[in-house]
C-alpha cells in the first residue's frame, strides 16, 4: 500500500445534520456511501464513520491489488481463498502494521460484515435476478462471510492481548503524582507550560472522570475557580464535532463537576501564566488544554501520548500498570467511592452520585464496573473488621 492513506473520511454538514463520507482518492464512492447513509437510520454517527474507516481498509487493499471493490462486489461472487486471507490480514493490521487487537479485528469484520449484506443485497436488486440466482448469490455471500472470518479469527488469536487499562492503586498515584510535578527530574517534558499544562490534564481526567474526547472539548468558560470550584463537562456541539478530525465523544452526559482546591490553584496558574505561552498570536483559541505544536485545541490522539510518554517516565520496578484514559477513570471512580463512603455523609446516594459525576446513566452498569476496586477494597475492611470481632468474642469464650 502507499505511504499516503489512499481512503479518507471527511465530515459533512447535510440537510439531515452531520454524517460521514468515506473518498477514495478524494472522491466520494457510491457503494459505502449509500450503506453509511442506510447504516446511519439504526446507529450513532460516530459508530458509522468508525465502520467507514473499516470499510476503507477493504478499498484500499483492493486498490492495492489493482482490483476495485465495488467491481468485485457488483459480481456477486465469491471471493478466493488467497483473496479472503489477503484481506483479512490487512484487517487484522495496525497503520504501523503491527497486529491489530482481537477486540479491533471483530469490529473491523462486523462493518466488513455489514457491509458485504448490504452490497449483496443492493446489487441483487439493481441487476433483477432471478430467484435462482438469488439463491446463488446468497450462498457465495455466506461463503465469503464464513471463510473471511475463520481467517480474520485465526490471525486475531496471534495477537498479543491488550494489557488491561486497570485502575492505580495508592502508590501509583503517589508516584504519577511525583513525576508529573513540573521541574521534577523525572518529568519527561520540556518546558514549564507543558508540564504545568500535562500535570493539571492528568488531575483533571482523575477527579472529574473525564472520558478522553470529553477532556479536549473543555473550554476556559468551563471552568470556575471560585469559592466552590467546578467544571463543566458537556456534549460536543456540531461546530466541535465538525472541526475536530479525531472526532469527540458523543455517550457523555452534560454536568458540573466540583473539584478540589489544590486542583483549582493548579488550573488558575496554568490558565494565568503557561496557557497564555502556548497560544499563537493572531489565533485565538478557547479551549483550556491547548497543543504547544500549533497553539490549538490538544487532539484526543495527544492525549495517549501524553500518558504514554509519563508512563515511560515512572521508573518504578515491577509496575506494569497501563496509564491509559480509561484507566484514569476508573482510578477516578474508585477515589471518589471511598471518599463519600468514607465522609460518613449518609444523605448521599453512592451509586447516583458516580452515575452523575461519570456521565452514566443511574442503570448503567458501569458505576459498579469502573469503582469495583473501590468496592472490593470496602468488603474487604468490614470483613476484616468482623473477622477480628469474631476473634476476639472466640477468646473471650
Amino acid at each position: 500500500m502507499p505511504d499516503v492513506p489512499i481512503c479518507e473520511i471527511r465530515i459533512i454538514r447535510t440537510a439531515s445534520g452531520l454524517r460521514p463520507y468515506l473518498l477514495v482518492e478524494g472522491i466520494p464512492v457510491i457503494l459505502a456511501n449509500l450503506w453509511a447513509e442506510d447504516l446511519l437510520h439504526k446507529s450513532r454517527p460516530n459508530t458509522v464513520e468508525n465502520y467507514l474507516r473499516d470499510v476503507g481498509i477493504a478499498y484500499e487493499w483492493a486498490l492495492s491489488r489493482g482490483s476495485p471493490l465495488e467491481g468485485k462486489l457488483e459480481r456477486l461472487m465469491v471471493f478466493s481463498s488467497t483473496e479472503l486471507t489477503s484481506l483479512a490480514e490487512s484487517l487484522c493490521s495496525t497503520k504501523r502494521g503491527a497486529g491489530a487487537s482481537q477486540s479491533t479485528c471483530a469490529r473491523r469484520f462486523e462493518a466488513i460484515k455489514s457491509f458485504i449484506d448490504f452490497s449483496f443485497e443492493h446489487y441483487a436488486e439493481l441487476n433483477r435476478l432471478s430467484l435462482l440466482e438469488q439463491y446463488q448469490a446468497e450462498k457465495n455471500k455466506a461463503k465469503n462471510l464464513r471463510n473471511l472470518q475463520k481467517k480474520v479469527t485465526k490471525i486475531s488469536q496471534q495477537s498479543e492481548p491488550p494489557l488491561p487499562a486497570t485502575p492505580l492503586d495508592s502508590e501509583a498515584q503517589a508516584l504519577l503524582r511525583r513525576v508529573l510535578i513540573p521541574n521534577s527530574f523525572r518529568n519527561p517534558f520540556k518546558s514549564a507550560q507543558i508540564q504545568t499544562r500535562n500535570q493539571c490534564l492528568v488531575m483533571v481526567m482523575i477527579e472529574t472522570l473525564a472520558r478522553r474526547g470529553e477532556l479536549v472539548l473543555i473550554e476556559i468558560d468551563d471552568i470556575d475557580l471560585g469559592p466552590s470550584p467546578t467544571i463543566r463537562i458537556k456534549r460536543p456541539s456540531d461546530i466541535n464535532r465538525e472541526r475536530r478530525k479525531d472526532g469527540a465523544s458523543l455517550k457523555t452526559r452534560g454536568r458540573i463537576v466540583p473539584i478540589t482546591k489544590s486542583l483549582a490553584a493548579l488550573l488558575k496558574e496554568y490558565i494565568s501564566e503557561h496557557r497564555l505561552k502556548l497560544i499563537r498570536p493572531k489565533r485565538p483559541c478557547t479551549a483550556l488544554f491547548v497543543s504547544s505544536r500549533d497553539g490549538r485545541r490538544l487532539s484526543a490522539r495527544t492525549v495517549n501520548t501524553i500518558l504514554r510518554v509519563t508512563a515511560a517516565s515512572l521508573g518504578a520496578p515491577n509496575f506494569n500498570t497501563r496509564i491509559h484514559p480509561h484507566g484514569l477513570r476508573a482510578t477516578g471512580a474508585n477515589v471518589a467511592r471511598k471518599k463519600m463512603e468514607n465522609s460518613g455523609a449518609m444523605s448521599i446516594n453512592v451509586k447516583d452520585s458516580l452515575a452523575y459525576l461519570g456521565g452514566w446513566s443511574t442503570s448503567s452498569e458501569s458505576v459498579e464496573l469502573y469503582s469495583r476496586q473501590a468496592i472490593s477494597d470496602r468488603l474487604g475492611e468490614i470483613i476484616r473488621k468482623s473477622d477480628d470481632k469474631n476473634s476476639w468474642e472466640s477468646n473471650d469464650g
